[in-house]
């Protein structure tokens, strides 16, 4: 695995006028470090900085739904397990909840 391999959590910045949203992992050793940070931009609505801050922070659970896709041979049980995986994955991208 190639990138940061702890949980990444969107943080709602509420007190920086420069970066509203950031997207972190915890690190063993340190208490968070920054994947990304969303700067404000006049072009860019605040709806849609945060939508692009949860497609970020969502992009390691969408990256192993698809590298966990069942093949052709999988059970019910394992393709409903996935289908649950890749929907949490989803959601979490779209900001959607169960």
């Amino acid at each position: 695995m190639k990138h940061t391999k702890e949980k990444w959590v969107l943080n709602e910045n509420n007190n920086w006028k420069t970066n509203p949203f950031s997207i972190t992992a915890r690190k063993r050793g340190v208490h968070s470090t920054t994947i990304a940070n969303i700067p404000t931009r006049m072009t860019i609505p605040p709806q849609e900085q945060k939508a692009n801050a949860r497609l970020i922070s969502a992009a390691p659970d969408l990256l192993d739904a698809l590298m966990t896709l069942p093949g052709v041979t999988a059970t019910d049980e394992e393709l409903w397990a996935w289908n649950d995986k890749a929907r949490n994955a989803i959601n979490k991208a779209t900001g959607e909840t169960k």
